[in-house]
């Protein structure tokens, strides 16, 4: 499914204003939609090996039915995820 497929909650793509009166918004951020710094947010943690692994994805409100997703990025997709995720399970049952 592509990016364009999906229907549900287009205000999350949508690029938000940047109004924060208080602390800088981070240049990655800037002109970004929500899901867009979700997505570089768990890249940076993953990269700085804050986390393992992450993952972002998004689905439409119909996905209930068939279960349609779209990955943001290769780095946060499903598969590496998961793949990371067993690679944890797999190393605690051998202990």
């Amino acid at each position: 499914m592509t990016w364009q497929g999906l229907a549900a909650a287009p205000a999350s793509r949508k690029p938000i204003k940047d109004k924060s009166p208080h602390f800088p918004v981070f240049p990655d951020f800037v002109g970004a939609s929500y899901l867009k710094r979700y997505d570089l947010l768990c890249q940076k943690l993953a990269k700085e090996q804050l986390y393992s692994s992450a993952s972002v994805i998004a689905t439409p409100r119909a996905a209930v039915a068939d279960g349609a997703y779209v990955e943001l990025s290769t780095m946060t997709g499903l598969r590496p995820f998961v793949a990371s995720l067993a690679g944890h399970i797999a190393a605690e049952a051998a202990r």
